[in-house]
């Protein structure tokens, strides 16, 4: 019963992460003018890109925020940063049965998160322009394995930081 609880909290998560992501997405492509609409990797990776900003990065968008060109969006760049991972995070942790449940199920959400964004970015670097440009910026400040440690190990940065909210929203 336990392993059943574990997998729906699981993919509840990974559903509201993912929905919140597509609504924040879907804004930002009605209001950002020339959004490349053709570029089907970068929307795609959109939808997961959020997860390789760590929360220092999350609260510099805030402080950096009066600079913005336009309020608008980046008022809505700054809360799609955090926005979905702590309505997942409580979600997951009030359906959860313990807080070591809702952990598990936020931590395994940000790094499939993470994983999923590193191979469409590699892996779309080819193909798409914008892709290959985030591949070939990440790749000048980090190198080559550099890059994909970076993409892979901040999904387990975002799993321990939002996963320790897990706890505090926990029912026991």
């Amino acid at each position: 019963m336990i392993y059943l609880n574990s997998i729906k909290t699981f993919l509840i998560t990974l559903a509201i992460y993912i929905g919140l992501n597509a609504v924040f997405l879907v804004a930002s492509i009605f209001l950002a003018p020339g959004y490349p609409l053709d570029d089907i990797f970068l929307i795609v990776s959109s939808l997961f890109s959020p997860i390789i900003r760590t929360p220092q990065y999350v609260f510099m968008s805030f402080v950096f925020l009066p600079t913005a060109p336009n309020l608008l969006i980046g008022v809505l760049s700054s809360l799609a940063l955090i926005v979905p991972p702590l309505v997942a995070v409580i979600v997951g942790a009030r359906l959860g049965d313990s807080g070591k449940i809702s952990f598990l199920s936020w931590f395994l959400t940000a790094v499939l998160s993470s994983v999923v964004n590193f191979f469409l970015v590699f892996f779309g670097r080819d193909i798409s322009l914008y892709l290959s440009g985030m591949w070939f910026s990440f790749e000048m400040i980090y190198g080559f394995i550099g890059a994909i440690v970076f993409l892979l190990i901040v999904g387990i940065i975002n799993g321990f930081f939002y996963g320790c909210f897990s706890f505090l929203f926990s029912r026991d």
